[in-house]
């Protein structure tokens, strides 16, 4: 039950922004916009996000989402992301308007976050991932869930070759009380030893928790199952499916 609480915890805190996220230099947003000819009405600045590329010199990632609707509710909006590599003063090296829409409404999205691990995908290409994070609002029915899409940079623009694949993902119903049921799925991923079409298979292992709570003579007793499965993403039309 405990446990639970936390997580419920944990994903209010995303909702209401109290956990950082990897914040974007102002002089090097300032740059940004004016090379991609956008101003700050135009993008949802408490989204934008960069770090630095760890296996390229002064090179930076950034994530700036611009607006395609706004509601008149402040949580309600779209948006497409530019995912762009720039160097420390904000000229942009690499540009790339990722085509898919993200919404926000009743699952809000909270934040987006920039991983820059070993997606070794080729010999020659080292993929990095951006993260956009979901949380719903309701109590009795909790919802959370993070998706990540890959890119690797190509000339001056960014290859995307995952496409938001469901990395975490918490759900439930429950009384606010004890009773009710929790599922918590965490996927990870690992590079496989074979390849498809010249790039690296990707091994997807995700751990699943069920917690079944039941109120027995006033006391909140909890049940959890888990399992381990696997899967593998094959490198196919360009894109990792």
């Amino acid at each position: 039950m405990k446990k639970n609480i936390f997580l419920y915890t944990l994903m209010i805190s995303l909702f209401f922004g109290t956990i950082a996220a990897q914040d974007i230099d102002s002089i090097r947003l300032t740059h940004i916009l004016k090379n991609l000819k956008l101003d700050k009405t135009k993008i949802r600045e408490e989204l934008c996000i960069e770090k630095k590329m760890p296996n390229a010199d002064d090179s930076y990632i950034a994530v700036i989402p611009v607006i395609l609707n706004q509601d008149q509710e402040d949580y309600v909006f779209t948006v497409q992301n530019y995912i762009v590599i720039t160097d420390s003063k904000g000229t942009i090296k690499n540009k790339y308007f990722d085509p898919t829409e993200l919404d926000s409404d009743a699952v809000n999205l909270r934040s987006f976050s920039i991983d820059t691990g070993l997606y070794t995908i080729s010999s020659t290409i080292r993929a990095f991932g951006v993260k956009a994070d979901f949380v719903g609002s309701s109590k009795p029915n909790p919802y959370a869930s993070g998706k990540i899409s890959l890119y690797y940079p190509e000339g001056k623009t960014l290859k995307k070759v995952l496409d938001q694949f469901e990395m975490d993902s918490t759900t439930g119903e429950w009384d606010t009380r004890c009773n009710g049921e929790f599922k918590d799925d965490h996927s990870y991923i690992m590079m496989d030893t074979s390849k498809t079409n010249n790039f690296t298979n990707l091994k997807i292992k995700t751990i699943s928790v069920t917690t079944i709570n039941n109120e027995v003579k006033g006391e909140c007793e909890e049940k959890e199952t888990s399992k381990t499965t696997y899967k593998t993403l094959n490198f196919k039309n360009g894109k990792y499916q």
